[in-house]
């Protein structure tokens, strides 16, 4: 074999021995260092979540104290959004609400056994009876978690000295339109392999989502009340026309039925449509859901109103009147629920 040959082949085993050391190292490095780390842990949560293990994922989270400081998390963050009075008052309703502690751990751990499994927080039927009415879906909306989702880990600083590490978690709060940053607390096992262990900022994350939609509900009021304001001096102003017709004139006039006909196809019913429009153009925050479709079936009330008084002044019949009446009553009734709706709800938000 020439020189040339044996060189390249001195070569070819060395690096086919640097390789197997590298690779012997590597498998080393993961088996003995890697997988007894802070951010391994948080990897195999994610893949559990991914991949619905829910045997799995019970070695990386310690579930009892999670469910425990996180039910308080929940509690304490809601009466923060709630009550901004500080003292006895404060105090009086959060030790209240120590009450519900039992059923919101029970929630908030069947609304993680149904995100591992299915991928999503809630399914039906997930209420406990006698338990104060408590259900997951509730806890879910209240905590926010809903509609939140993971960005990335920004930062893990690990404390070896006391077997805990700090996992910065940015999350995304599609109600809140921002991002939060989540401390995640670790510990260390005596296995040597960690644990998350606490959200240790979960109430300031309930109390900023809360913050957010009651911001957003006035927001909502605000806007709303600008619309139907500016719609309601218009009808105003088109009832003293109708009143002005029927004054100088009579129904048993042919021109009169006319132009009354007119002021409702022509003016009234493009008035409602309008206000119609704007409201459903509107972002519409939950806490509102119930005032905003009430306030759209009063307009679709006064537009069937409109429309059957502007028919009556054509077919002069009897049921077409009455049913036209039949809807204006409603919309009457449910303007008046609408302005106890509107009341109730401002009041959550000063």
């Amino acid at each position: 074999m020439s020189s040339f040959a044996q060189s390249v082949k001195y070569r070819l085993f060395a690096v086919l021995a640097v390789a197997v050391v590298a690779a012997v190292g590597g498998v080393w490095w993961y088996a003995s260092y890697y997988t007894n780390t802070p951010e391994y842990t948080i990897k195999m949560i994610q893949e559990c979540f991914e991949n619905h293990d829910k045997d799995k994922i019970k070695k990386y989270i310690d579930f009892d104290h999670l469910l425990d400081t996180s039910s308080d998390a929940l509690l304490d963050g809601l009466v923060d959004a709630s009550i901004p009075a500080v003292g006895e008052a404060k105090d009086a309703v959060s030790s209240f609400s120590r009450m519900f502690k039992a059923p919101v751990t029970m929630s908030l751990q069947m609304a993680i056994d149904n995100y591992i499994e299915y991928g999503q927080w809630t399914k039906d039927n997930n209420s406990f009876e006698g338990m104060g009415n408590i259900d997951a879906d509730m806890v879910v909306k209240k905590s926010g978690l809903g509609a939140t989702s993971f960005r990335k880990m920004d930062s893990m600083a690990v404390d070896n000295d006391n077997g805990t590490a700090v996992a910065k978690v940015r999350v995304f709060q599609e109600e809140a339109n921002e991002e939060f940053i989540l401390d995640m607390e670790l510990v260390k096992k005596d296995d040597g392999g960690w644990q998350l262990y606490e959200i240790t900022n979960l109430k300031d994350f309930v109390t900023m989502v809360n913050h957010s939609r009651r911001d957003h509900v006035k927001d909502y009021l605000d806007k709303s009340a600008t619309i139907m304001s500016n719609h309601d001096a218009k009808i105003m102003s088109l009832e003293q026309d109708i009143s002005n017709v029927l004054n100088g004139g009579s129904l048993g006039s042919s021109d009169t039925r006319k132009e009354l006909r007119n002021i409702m196809e022509d003016k009234v019913i493009p008035e409602w449509q309008a206000r119609k429009g704007e409201l459903e153009a509107m972002s519409v925050p939950p806490a509102a859901g119930t005032l905003h479709r009430l306030r759209i079936k009063i307009c679709d009330l006064h537009i069937e109103y409109a429309k059957g008084y502007a028919k009556w002044m054509d077919d002069k019949n009897a049921s077409t009147i009455r049913t036209a009446d039949a809807a204006l009553k409603q919309a009457k009734t449910l303007e008046k629920e609408a302005e106890l709706l509107t009341r109730q709800v401002n009041s959550h938000i000063k």
